[in-house]
Formats: structure tokens, C-alpha cells, sequence
């Protein structure tokens, strides 16, 4: 399909353009369409054939393309309307017209546009049909800033490069008759969601859940997805998400059998019972036969925390299921790997696992490894190179970053400066960094900003921050890490003036 996540494709293009869009209902395929061919006559329905892949994309806007290529060499700025209609998109403003160095320069510093060229790049690596030429091409315009460029090479690759997946494969079906071999899902609900999925305006949570009362696999997924992050009502509804995963799970749909059994680990729905044990364990197993390697990797946590019914507690056994899913590159494997040997003190053999993780961005894997570097754990202290990788650990969606990132660039290189990096000492991107962690429940953060507070009311004598002072005090009595900081908590208060005596008493 050509919104499959293996394919560098229109479809795709569209689709995460939509997701990074500031006003999704203005960034719909059919406008995203219209921008790129600087059109406004085509329907609906022949944006949504050649985004889903069912048709090649037309010969009138493949000329256009052509006609860019061309003339790119000698004249860049006729990227220029699209690249301004995109940015639109994008930021969901009309901007005015823009010099070609003007729109170069924003396009350097535009983050939302990197992040949608990141992730076409790591499309580009998990589609057969690019050449690892084309993709290191890319990667080194994005690690140069040349964001302008990198969106120009990569459309003008996806237009006329580009293969539609099932217009010109006729082996695609069969492909993906062959993935859902292991499941009850027919191809005809898969390409019904597709559909949905590409063609979704602003009802696309209303038709979802139309979808989903067909008991449609992938529906009933993304609503209990949905559920699960509390995207529905601000909080999560995991008996909800239960409910509609079970759905999905009964036609053997892979990750909704993981989540599953993810929520009993978890303890999101039950109490870990042998019941629940066994019920998760089930899933489980559907799960990996039907191809899921993240429940490969979890079989492997339930065998290394004894938890399989009725089987031995195995650090062996789940070795071996972590390093079949590492075979498919799955990063939290490695990471598992990693745990295992640094628990053993073979830190050479754990750096190892926990840098496979972290070359492919993996947010915990890159704060692990900024922290071998910092604390000079298979080598030398290495402080750039543990700038670098903390840094990386936070370049990723909120969902899945380890906010102990934040709290090391804040503690090692904002709070004092680092003359290592030519990292100037900055009280506030340290006091901001603190919060992003204390708000992830890192306590530590709360006693750096207890001591941040102290300094400033020392400075200023303003009641706001002994205000500040007092609330992160309260949340962090309330941890047990508050025990190791009290002591050193009273002998900064001691600093302060007497109107402080509360706080004293308070510790």
C-alpha cells in the first residue's frame, strides 16, 4: 500500500504532513495535492487513487515534475510556490511571498519541516525501492540544514521515481495476503481503513468509530490506541481500549494481542493475578505468531521476571527471544541486552546493545549512552559526546522521550556552563529543563529547583519564589528520594533569612 510504513511514497508524504499540521482540517491529502501541483481541479477521488497507490500518478502533473528537474539546477526558486505552500500547511497560516534566500533561511530553522523530512528519511531506509545512495544524499542535506533542497530531492523522487505500490505491482496483494495469512483480517477491511485513513477530514474520529462498530480490526486499534493515550477524553480509559483491543484481537491483529497483554503487565487492567498471568500470557503467544516482534521482546521480559504460567524463571530463555527480536532490528530488545550485561558488569558488551538503540534515535538508549560517555564508563569522560547524546534523546515525540535527558543537560551543561562544549552557563534553560524532568516525576529535578529558587529569593527576596520553594518542597517530601536530599535541603535553607523558618520546620 502506498501508506504503508515501508514506502517512500505521495501516500506517506500526505499523511505526515497532516499528522505535523498545525490545523489538521486544512491539511487534508486533497490540499496537500493541490500545493504540490499548484492545482485546484482534480477530485477527490483521484487524489485519494494516487495517494492509496491504486493509480500511477498523471502524466500532466508528472510533466510538472519533470519540467522542475530539469530546471532545478539553474533555477531554484521554482520550488519556491510549493515550498511556501507547504510551509503554510504546515504552520497553518498564509505567508506572504518570500525572496528564495529568505525562504532558505526559514526553511533552515523551521522544526516542524525537519521533523517531516526525519521522518521521510527513515521511510526511505525501510523502502526497498530507494537506493542507499538517495537516502545518505538526504541525510547529509539534513545534517547540513539543507531542508530546502532535501524536501525539493525527495519530492521530485516521489513523483517521478517513485513506483506506485499497487498500480504497477501486481504482487502487492499477494504480499499482503501472505502478512495476513496468520490472522482473520481480510484485505478488503484493511484497504476499507486506507481509505479512511488517507481520505479523513475533520469527522475522521466520527467515521473511526463508525468503522470500528463493523468491527473493523484496524478501527477498533486505533480507537483503543486512542483510548489507551487518552486522546478521546483527555485521560486514559484502559477497560475501554480493553474492550475495543479485544475486538482487534480476535481476528489475531497483532499489536492489539501485545497491548493487551502490555496493559495486564502493566497492571492497567487487573491485578497480575495468575489469571491475569495466564490471559496475558495467551495474547502474548497470539501476538508473536501473528509477527509481532515487540511481543517477542516482551516474552523475553516475562521469561527473564518469572512470570510465564507454570515455567521457571530463565535469564537464558529470555536472552534468546530478545536477541530474535534484535534480528529485526527492534530497539527495545537491545536495550533489554543492554540491562542484562551491565547488570553483569560486561559494560563493553552492554555499550554495545545500548548504541544500537541509540543510532536509530531511541530516546532511553541515547540518555544511556550520553551517560557512559559522561561518567567515562568504557572509556575516557567524554562530555561533547555526552552533549550529543542527550540531546538526541530529547529529538523525539513526547510519548516515548526520557525525560532524564533533560534533566543531565540541564545539570551538567546549562545549570554551571561547560567549557568542554562551549556550553554557556544558563539559569534558565536549566530551570525549564528541570521542570520538563520534575514533571515526569524525577524527583532529583524538584531539588535542583529548590535549590535554583533558594538563589534567587537570596537575590530578590520576592514571595513567588519561596512560594515555588515551598510547593516543590511538599511534592518532594512525599518521595522516598526525599530522605537522601534532606539533610543537604536544611543547609541551603540555612542560608536564607529568617522569614525561611517555615521551610526549616517543614524539612
Amino acid at each position: 500500500m502506498n501508506n504503508n510504513q515501508n514506502q517512500l511514497s505521495l501516500g506517506n508524504f500526505c499523511k505526515i504532513v497532516k499528522e505535523l499540521s498545525q490545523n489538521k482540517s486544512f491539511a487534508n491529502q486533497t490540499e496537500i495535492f493541490y500545493c504540490l501541483f499548484s492545482v485546484d481541479n482534480v477530485s477527490d477521488s483521484t487524489v485519494n487513487n494516487y495517494c492509496i497507490g491504486y493509480r500511477a500518478i498523471g502524466t500532466e502533473f508528472r510533466q510538472k515534475y519533470i519540467s522542475y528537474k530539469n530546471h532545478y539546477q539553474e533555477k531554484p526558486e521554482i520550488f519556491d510556490e510549493v515550498i511556501i505552500g507547504l510551509l503554510s500547511i504546515l504552520d497553518g497560516e498564509v505567508y506572504p511571498k518570500l525572496s528564495h534566500q529568505e525562504l532558505i533561511n526559514k526553511t533552515k530553522d523551521h522544526k516542524t519541516l525537519k521533523k517531516l523530512l526525519l521522518e521521510l528519511y527513515n521511510l526511505a531506509k525501510n523502502d526497498e525501492s530507494v537506493s542507499s545512495t538517495f537516502t545518505e544524499t538526504i541525510y547529509n542535506q539534513i545534517s547540513q540544514n539543507e531542508m530546502y533542497k532535501t524536501l525539493c530531492d525527495i519530492l521530485i523522487y516521489i513523483v517521478l521515481e517513485k513506483k506506485q505500490p499497487i498500480y504497477t505491482k501486481t504482487t502487492q496483494k499477494e504480499i499482503i495476503e501472505n502478512l495476513l495469512n496468520s490472522t482473520n483480517i481480510s484485505v478488503a477491511e484493511l484497504e476499507k481503513f486506507l481509505k479512511l485513513q488517507i481520505q479523513d477530514g475533520i469527522n475522521y474520529t466520527h467515521s473511526l468509530k463508525k468503522l470500528a462498530k463493523e468491527k473493523n480490526p484496524y478501527a477498533c486499534y486505533e480507537i483503543g490506541e486512542m483510548e489507551y493515550t487518552g486522546q478521546m477524553t483527555g485521560y486514559p480509559r484502559y477497560i475501554k481500549s480493553y474492550e475495543y483491543f479485544k475486538i482487534a484481537a480476535d481476528k489475531n491483529h497483532p499489536r492489539s494481542c501485545w497491548l493487551i497483554a502490555q496493559m495486564i503487565y502493566k497492571k492497567k487492567i487487573g491485578d497480575l493475578s495468575k489469571e491475569d498471568l495466564n490471559l496475558a500470557w495467551h495474547y502474548l503467544k497470539k501476538a508473536e505468531k501473528a509477527g509481532s516482534i515487540a511481543a517477542t521482546n516482551t516474552i523475553g521480559v516475562f521469561y527473564l521476571n518469572g512470570l510465564v504460567p507454570d515455567e521457571p524463571q530463565s535469564e537464558s530463555k529470555a536472552i534468546e527471544y530478545f536477541n530474535k527480536a534484535l534480528n529485526h532490528e527492534y530497539v527495545y530488545a537491545g536495550n533489554n541486552l543492554g540491562k542484562i550485561y551491565e547488570k553483569k558488569g560486561d559494560y563493553k558488551k552492554a555499550y554495545k546493545y545500548f548504541m544500537f538503540g541509540a543510532d536509530k534515535g531511541e530516546s532511553w538508549a541515547c540518555n544511556k549512552i550520553g551517560e557512559y560517555y559522561r561518567l567515562g564508563i568504557v572509556g575516557a569522560p567524554d562530555m561533547p559526546q555526552a552533549f550529543k547524546y542527550y540531546n538526541l534523546a530529547t529529538e523525539v515525540p513526547l510519548n516515548i522521550l526520557d525525560h532524564w535527558a533533560f534533566y543531565n543537560l540541564a545539570k551538567y551543561f546549562y545549570l554551571s556552563g561547560n567549557h568542554q562544549t562551549g556550553t554557556e552557563k544558563n539559569i534558565n534553560k536549566a530551570t525549564e529543563y528541570f521542570k520538563k524532568a520534575a514533571k515526569k516525576g524525577i524527583y532529583e529535578a524538584y531539588e535542583e529547583l529548590i535549590y535554583i529558587y533558594i538563589d534567587k529569593y537570596k537575590e530578590t527576596s520576592l514571595d513567588y519564589y519561596l512560594n515555588k520553594i515551598n510547593e516543590y518542597l511538599n511534592i518532594l517530601s512525599k518521595d522516598k528520594y526525599y530522605e537522601k536530599c534532606k539533610e543537604q535541603l536544611k543547609q541551603k535553607l540555612k542560608e536564607v533569612e529568617k522569614k525561611h523558618l517555615a521551610l526549616v520546620k517543614l524539612i
